[in-house]
This record gives C-alpha cells, structure tokens and sequence, in this order.
C-alpha cells in the first residue's frame, strides 16, 4: 500500500460535519442566548445575540399591536352580534308563544277562579285569607304553563323568565314566596288581613299584565 500523501492525511484529519451540531450542551446553550436575546429586547430596549444591541422598531410594533388589538374587537363584536341574534330570535319564540296562549285564553274561567279567589279574601277566617293566596297562586302555575315557561315548580318556572319580558316579575316572586311559606310553616307563619290583600294584589297586578283576568 502506497503512503498516504500529506493531503490525504489532511482530508482524513477534517470531520465530515462539526460535532457541536449534536453537542446537547451546545444546543442548550443555543436557546439559553436566544431565550436571554428575547428578554433583552423587551427589558433593555434591544436585541443582541452576541453582536451590537438592534433597537426594536417601536412603530412596527405599534402597528402590529393595534392590528391585532383590531382583529381581536372583531371578534368580539362578532361574538356578541351573535350571541344578540341568538337572545333576539329566543325571545321571539317566547313571544309566540305568549300570543298563543293569550289567544287560547278561556277569560270565563279564569274569572270564576279569580272571583273565588276574591271571595275567600273577603271571609273573616285567617284560613280563608291562607286558602286564598293558595288558589291564586295556582292561577299563577297556569299562566306560566300556557305561556310555555317550562319547570316542574313555579319557582323553576319564574327563573326562566326574561324581566324584560315580565314587567310584573318582581311580583310574582314575592307573592309565591308568600305562598311557599304558607304551604311551608303552617299555622306558625302569621298572616294579617292586610297582609293577605296585599299578596293577592300582586298578583292580581301579574294576572292584568296579561290580560289573564
């Protein structure tokens, strides 16, 4: 075998590639720079990755800045039109809703249970007043199941309600609470005369919004 000539040995002594491309130290070191550079350029006004400092150019960043502040109300107003679109076509359905069961209305009878209701308001009896706010707090159970509120109880029922599609809402909880401590306390819950035509006022007050009496 021939010797090797002084340029072989030279071509055999260079790596094929540098081996700090597969040093992990090396790699590691590469991001630790890189993870400082990014610091520096926020914190000391420049970026340097071993050479002189670069000042970022703020009217770049201001741009872009306010182009994604921009994108972002965009989505934003996108999200609440739809989610208005949304409220919107519920509350037409409600309405429909409502129309229909006011059309379907049988005043007779809700007349003759109001007038009942009115009857026992005007007995002597605190146990008439207590039946009272009872039956006209089932009145209160039909209305709302013809409206096509849903629930299994009134309470249920009355937390689906939009105030601004109740303007009485306020009145119907308060009576109900009424009723719900009748049913609840028995005898040891007191109840006034006064006190009872004021109930039954609220809900008369609920049963004329909607022309249910």
């Amino acid at each position: 075998m021939p010797p090797l000539t002084f340029l072989q040995i030279s071509v055999l002594e260079q790596p094929v590639f540098e081996p700090r491309y597969l040093n992990m130290e090396y790699l590691f070191n590469k991001i630790l720079q890189i993870a400082r550079a990014i610091h520096a350029f926020f914190t000391d006004g420049g970026l340097s990755l071993g050479g002189p400092a670069v000042a970022p150019d703020w009217e770049v960043l201001s741009l872009a800045g306010w182009t994604i502040a921009g994108a972002l109300a965009l989505l934003v107003a996108s999200v609440l039109y739809k989610m208005w679109k949304l409220k919107w076509a519920e509350r037409e359905m409600y309405y429909e809703k409502e129309r229909a069961a006011l059309e379907s209305f049988d005043h007779t009878e809700h007349n003759i249970k109001w007038k009942k209701v009115s009857d026992l308001l005007n007995q002597l009896a605190e146990s008439d007043w207590r039946l009272a706010i009872m039956e006209a707090d089932n009145i209160l159970a039909d209305l709302l199941v013809k409206m096509g509120y849903d629930g299994d109880t009134i309470g249920e029922r009355l937390k689906r309600i939009e105030p601004s599609d109740f303007l009485t809402l306020s009145d119907a909880w308060e009576a109900h609470k009424v009723r719900n401590r009748i049913a609840h306390e028995g005898t040891s819950f007191r109840l006034s005369h006064r006190e009872a035509q004021r109930i039954i006022g609220l809900y008369r007050k609920v049963f004329e919004e909607f022309h249910y009496i």
